[in-house]
């Protein structure tokens, strides 16, 4: 059977694939493979930080999620069923993130290598899991807000999943 949780699971192994051997390189020049999640983020974990600007020795705990970056989420978002005998038509996104501290300020060439990465592969091969195809429009967008040193960008993407078969009554 077809459901809108499968094809997400296997959107996230495809990607998880896709980006196997690419890397986001940070500040350290550390190569950081992508972490690919469903729908949300996990929480965010606590880490130490100083209590004023003059570096007291005391410190605080703060939620952060920057140990979850550079990141992929995908993430269900509609589904539409048009008619009986239609198949379901469901609206995926995916959101890539990555942290860039670097002061030039262009991190969003990573997110955009991601997003094309993934239009490449997802329009090469258009069927996943055997399954699933992928539908036109997909569209890329990337922040309009200086997020730096975080840097963001999506793109959303519809996929047809089976209808589920009608069962047929006396009455049919």
């Amino acid at each position: 059977m077809q459901t809108d949780v499968h094809l997400q699971r296997s959107l996230v192994e495809a990607v998880k694939e896709e980006l196997k051997n690419y890397t986001s390189v940070n500040n350290d020049g550390e190569h950081l493979h992508f972490n690919v999640y469903p729908q949300n983020l996990p929480a965010k974990t606590a880490r130490a930080v100083p209590l004023s600007e003059k570096g007291s020795t005391q410190a605080k705990a703060a939620k952060s999620d920057d140990n979850h970056f550079p990141y992929v989420l995908v993430c269900l978002d509609e589904e539409e069923i048009s008619g009986e005998n239609d198949h379901c038509a469901v609206a995926v996104y995916f959101l890539v993130g990555i942290i860039d501290r670097n002061t030039n300020n262009q991190g969003h060439f990573d997110v955009a290598e991601v997003l094309n990465r993934l239009v490449m592969r997802f329009l090469k091969n258009r069927i996943v899991a055997g399954r699933y195809r992928i539908n036109f429009p997909v569209t890329k967008i990337f922040q309009r807000e200086d997020t730096w040193p975080k840097f963001l960008g999506g793109m959303s993407t519809v996929w047809t999943v089976e209808a589920p078969e009608l069962e047929e009554t006396e009455y049919d």
